[in-house]
C-alpha cells in the first residue's frame, strides 16, 4: 500500500477555504481506482491541515492525482496559503 500526505498552513482566517478544497479533492480521490481512503485532518485551534490518501500502489496514486488535479486547481489554493504545500510519500507496511 502507498500513502501520500499533503500539509498546508492557511493564511489567517482562510483555513476553511483550504479545508473545503481538500475535502472536495479527497472525495474525488476516493472515487478513483485503487483508492483505499482519503482523509482531511484539521489541527485544532490552528490554520494547519493535512490530507492523507491511501492507495493500492504508487501507480494508482499517480493516476488518481493526475485525474483529480482539475478539482484542486479550480480552488486556486495558492492565494489562501502561507507557503506552498509540503508533500510526503510513504510505503505502508
Amino acid at each position: 500500500m502507498f500513502c501520500a500526505m499533503a500539509m498546508t498552513t492557511a493564511k489567517p482566517g482562510r483555513a476553511e477555504d483550504i479545508v473545503r478544497a481538500a475535502q472536495e479533492h479527497a472525495a474525488a480521490l476516493r472515487e478513483q481506482p485503487g483508492c483505499q481512503g482519503a482523509y482531511v485532518l484539521v489541527e485544532r485551534g490552528r490554520e494547519n491541515q493535512v490530507m492523507i490518501s491511501l492507495f493500492e500502489s504508487e501507480e494508482s496514486f499517480r493516476k488518481a492525482a493526475a485525474a483529480t488535479l482539475p478539482v484542486i486547481n479550480r480552488h486556486a489554493i495558492e492565494q489562501f496559503l502561507e507557503a506552498p504545500p509540503a508533500y510526503r510519500l510513504f510505503d505502508v507496511r
